[in-house]
C-alpha cells in the first residue's frame, strides 16, 4: 500500500512557490475559495499562483495551501513539517546546535534529526523512508510519516476520469465523492473529527436547499427588477428560475470530503462545512471558480444557468 502511494504521488508536480511565509495560526480552516484554471490559481486577493503541468493542489483542513512547496525525493513526498503539525495542533521547537526539531501534540514527542533515517516517537526508533532535510530554510519529512504520527487523515484523489456516472437525465458529470476540486489531482491533509458530535448530511442538506433556495428568490427578484429598468418582460426568465429550483429540489448528496458534505446540483457542486456551516459553491465552466454562497448576491446563480 505504501508503495503504490508513493508510485503515485510520483506523477505530482508542485506549485511554484512565493516567497511570502505564512504561519499556520493565520490559515483559516475550510476555505478552498479560488478560481482555478489550467495554468494557474486566482486566488480571493486577486493573486496568481503559476502551476506547472499536471500540478496537484494541497488542501490542509480544507484550505487551499500555496505558500510552500511539496517536493518529491526518490519516490516519497515530503512535506513542510512545521505548517502541517502547528495546523494540527502541534508545538514545534527546533535546535539550531544539533538540528533537531521537536513535535510535541498531547501524549506524543517526535523528534527528528536533520538527514537522519531515525525518528523518535515518545523515545522509540521509528524509520523513515526518506530522512528529515532542510529546503529552503523549512524542515521537510516525509508525508506518510507526518499523518500517522500527527493523527491526521491523509487522501490522495486524482482528477476526474472519462469514467463517471452523470447527473439524473443530464450531460453534466457527478464529481468523485472524495475530491475537492475534480479536474486536479488533490492531496487532503486534515484533523481528525468526532463526527458523533456533527451535523449529519440530512441535516446539512435541509440546510443548504433552504440557503439555496433563498438566495434564488433574491437572485430573481434582481433579475426581474433589472429587465424592468431595461423595459423589458419582467417574466422572461421565468423558465430558467423554475429550472434552477427543479435542481435545488433534487440536489444530489455525493459524500464526504475534508471537512464537508458534498452535494450536487448539476452544473454546481455543494461544498458544506461540516464545522463551521459554511457553503461554497463550485462552479464549472471554462474555470472552475469555488465562492462561499451569499444569498444577496446578485449574480448568484448568473454564470451556467443563465448564460450558459
Amino acid at each position: 500500500m505504501k508503495k503504490t502511494f508513493s508510485c503515485l504521488l510520483m506523477t505530482i508536480l508542485i506549485f511554484c512557490a512565493n516567497s511570502n511565509i505564512i504561519n499556520a495560526s493565520d490559515i483559516e480552516k475550510g476555505n478552498p475559495s479560488a478560481i482555478y484554471l489550467s495554468d494557474r490559481i486566482i486566488l480571493s486577493n486577486n493573486d496568481e499562483v503559476e502551476l506547472k503541468e499536471h500540478a496537484a493542489l494541497l488542501f490542509l483542513n480544507g484550505t487551499l495551501i500555496t505558500d510552500y512547496e511539496i517536493i518529491i525525493r526518490n519516490d516519497r513526498t515530503l512535506v513542510p513539517v512545521r505548517l502541517i503539525a502547528q495546523e494540527l495542533g502541534a508545538s514545534v521547537d527546533w535546535s539550531e546546535s544539533n538540528k533537531v526539531i521537536t513535535i510535541t501534540k498531547s501524549q506524543k514527542e517526535i523528534a527528528l534529526a536533520i538527514n537522519s533515517n531515525i525518528a523518535f516517537v515518545n523515545g522509540i526508533d521509528y524509520e523513515l523512508d526518506y530522512p528529515a532535510i532542510i529546503y529552503k530554510d523549512l524542515t521537510y519529512v516525509p508525508l506518510r510519516f507526518a499523518s500517522e504520527n500527527l493523527e491526521a487523515t491523509v487522501h490522495y484523489s486524482p482528477c476526474l476520469s472519462n469514467e463517471n456516472t452523470f447527473y439524473y437525465d443530464t450531460k453534466m458529470p457527478v464529481s468523485p465523492a472524495d475530491t475537492i476540486i475534480r479536474n486536479f489531482t488533490n492531496i487532503i491533509i486534515d484533523e481528525k473529527y468526532n463526527s458523533s458530535d456533527l451535523i449529519t448530511k440530512e441535516e446539512a442538506m435541509k440546510i443548504t436547499k433552504e440557503i439555496c433556495l433563498k438566495g434564488l428568490e433574491n437572485f430573481s427578484n434582481s433579475m426581474r427588477e433589472n429587465l424592468v429598468s431595461l423595459n423589458e418582460n419582467p417574466n422572461r426568465l421565468d423558465n430558467e428560475f423554475k429550472a434552477i429550483k427543479k435542481e435545488i429540489d433534487r440536489m444530489m448528496y455525493i459524500g464526504e470530503v475534508s471537512r464537508f458534505y458534498k452535494f450536487t446540483i448539476g452544473p454546481y457542486d455543494i461544498l458544506f462545512d461540516r464545522i463551521n456551516g459554511k457553503i461554497f459553491f463550485v462552479i464549472y465552466s471554462s474555470d472552475t471558480t469555488v465562492k462561499e454562497v451569499n444569498i444577496n448576491d446578485p449574480g448568484l446563480y448568473l454564470p451556467i444557468f443563465i448564460v450558459g
